[in-house]
């Protein structure tokens, strides 16, 4: 195993704060090209690299897609404002209609965190000057699902990997109240299936992942071990699981009650 010299490492670093956004394979393919291929763990790697990055105020961060389990990597800004920062080569203008989208996507009140296209584009057209088109609209949501922040499934447009991962803290202090954490591998879940026992949310990757370890093929509940047979589920185009509806909530709701 290589040792994290100086010199590979500040490579890694530049090239981190160059691409911004990018995949696990990526990642591991460029520390191996710049270690010649005889790299250090992954996660060292990580650890040695924010190390440095922290004088900066900036960290490697990732997040696994709730779909396909893939893990993407983003350079985030720990101490800005995380949207500004993270999307600078948009105009004040696609600032504004990002964040508006955000928003809207994670309160959305079916509590599936996705609007359909239609709606995404009303809206950003409303966001944006008197001139501003349906067409300037519908390139604005091209161009931040091509960045990572937004993408489009089906015809509903819900959170890119990128939001997930830089703008966790932004929605959790701003947005409290919708988050909802997987059981399994406890990241932010947007899409997924709920526990109608204890009220335990599952990506569809991690209940893909339990379903193949039983012996059955039957998803079990991590938290509870109840059988989840026809369980509730959320996400684009779903049924949906209204926030006011989620057990998690309403015992936090009790417990404050009492509390007083």
């Amino acid at each position: 195993m290589a040792e994290l010299s100086a010199p590979e490492r500040q490579m890694i670093v530049q090239w981190c704060m160059s691409a911004q956004f990018f995949s696990e394979q990526t990642l591991q393919e460029t520390i191996s090209r710049i270690y010649d291929d005889e790299a250090p763990a992954l996660q060292d790697t990580v650890d040695a690299v924010n190390l440095r990055l922290t004088r900066y105020s900036l960290e490697l961060r990732s997040s696994m897609s709730q779909t396909s389990g893939e893990r993407m990597w983003a350079l985030i800004n720990t101490k800005a404002d995380a949207i500004a920062t993270g999307a600078t080569p948009y105009s004040p203008t696609l600032l504004t209609i990002l964040k508006h989208l955000i928003e809207q996507i994670y309160t959305d009140q079916h509590g599936n965190f996705a609007v359909d296209l239609h709606t995404a584009v009303r809206e950003a057209t409303s966001k944006g000057s008197t001139s501003y088109s349906r067409r300037d609209a519908q390139e604005a949501i091209d161009w931040f699902c091509s960045d990572g922040w937004l993408q489009v499934t089906n015809g509903w447009v819900v959170l890119g990997q990128r939001s997930c991962i830089e703008l966790q803290a932004y929605l959790t202090d701003g947005f409290a109240e919708y988050m909802r954490t997987c059981a399994l591998c406890k990241e932010m879940a947007t899409q997924g299936v709920m526990c109608d026992a204890c009220g335990a949310f599952i990506h569809p990757y991690c209940a893909g992942r339990l379903s193949e370890t039983s012996k059955a093929q039957m998803l079990s509940c991590p938290t509870c071990h109840q059988l989840m047979e026809s369980p509730s589920s959320f996400g684009p185009g779903r049924p949906g699981i209204r926030h006011n509806l989620v057990k998690s909530d309403v015992s936090q709701t009790q417990r404050d009650e009492d509390d007083e």
